[in-house]
């Protein structure tokens, strides 16, 4: 008997539970109903859809950031949303190079792109909008790496960092596209390398006026040890009499470089010079500066020593010969 007494004011509660969420949805019915047919203010975006030939272009983008206020019934407003939630201007420019739109033909274009009838175009953020066309113009460069590399120790780059397409086609607007030398990579970072990879790197991305024929390059960074190779450079003496002799004639060179060049790279590869020019053989000061002015580019740390040569005169002991 008290299961039975249980069990039916269980069933009396789910009754009253379905009631009151019923009542609820009722009431929520009407207040949507009532809410709704007031008046309500929104911010739309604008975009812009435009036909015009292929072998022409767009010197300027229409903007992006083009919006409106509308102002109606908040059915309307509803209706309307759910049929475009952006609203799309038109415009066919086929056999037109330019279309000037002020901030009345803009406010009438979108007024006749919204669905119901009650809804007002309040403010829109520009005032003019120039669509002008010029001829599409091809144009191929190089991409460049933008890097940030760093080593282990003892290590560098055995060859510049290789590109895979190394240039690209870049189409548009022809007073963008001729002042365009080079397109970008995004940043490749690279920390503590030690051995080589091969990653893909994404181009920097263009502006809405251009196309690139690529959106991605494959990198490529050799990495290898580097030592130290010792040499013995002959020293060039400039502007020097006939009668003058410098010590020494040699120089010791020390610098690092990868190990793939140690075999190929040898004292024929170096100029140290002294330039005795300007300098007396009789001043109180007999030493000119030495200076490398030719040495191969993918060396590091060059030091030699010394920094400085000796010069002296040699004096003709030889007797005069009677006449």
């Amino acid at each position: 008997m008290k299961n039975l007494r249980n069990r039916l004011v269980r069933l009396k509660i789910q009754e009253d539970r379905a009631i009151l969420l019923m009542c609820m949805g009722i009431a929520l019915i009407f207040w949507l109903l009532v809410k709704l047919s007031q008046s309500f203010q929104t911010r739309r975006p604008v975009y812009f859809e435009l036909d015009f030939p292929q072998e022409k272009a767009l010197a300027e983008m229409p903007p992006a950031d083009m919006a409106v206020e509308l102002e109606g019934s908040g059915w309307s407003l509803l209706f309307d949303y759910f049929a475009h939630p952006r609203i799309k201007l038109a415009y066919d420019m086929q056999e037109i190079d330019r279309l000037n739109l002020n901030r009345g033909q803009l406010r009438n274009d979108i007024a006749q792109r919204l669905r119901g009838n009650d809804i007002r175009v309040l403010e829109i953020n520009y005032d003019n909008v120039l669509l002008a066309l010029e001829g599409r113009n091809t144009k191929k460069v190089p991409v460049l790496v933008q890097k940030r590399l760093t080593f282990a120790p003892e290590h560098h780059l055995k060859e510049p960092v290789s590109l895979k397409p190394d240039s690209i086609n870049i189409s548009g607007p022809s007073s963008l596209i001729d002042s365009i030398r080079y397109w970008p990579t995004d940043s490749l970072v690279l920390k503590n390398l030690k051995s080589g990879l091969t990653l893909t790197l994404n181009l920097k991305k263009p502006g809405r006026e251009l196309l690139l024929s690529e959106t991605k390059v494959e990198a490529r960074a050799e990495v290898e040890p580097f030592t130290e190779k010792t040499m013995y450079v002959p020293l060039l003496v400039k502007n020097a009499p006939d009668s003058l002799r410098i010590f020494p004639d040699k120089i010791t060179v020390t610098c690092k470089l990868g190990l793939s060049k140690f075999d190929s790279v040898s004292f024929r590869d170096f100029t140290a010079e002294a330039d005795l020019s300007g300098i007396s053989p009789k001043g109180p000061n007999n030493t000119a500066p030495i200076v490398i002015t030719r040495q191969p580019s993918y060396i590091q740390n060059l030091q030699f020593s010394p920094k400085s040569a000796k010069f002296f005169i040699v004096e003709n002991t030889r007797p005069k010969s009677k006449k």
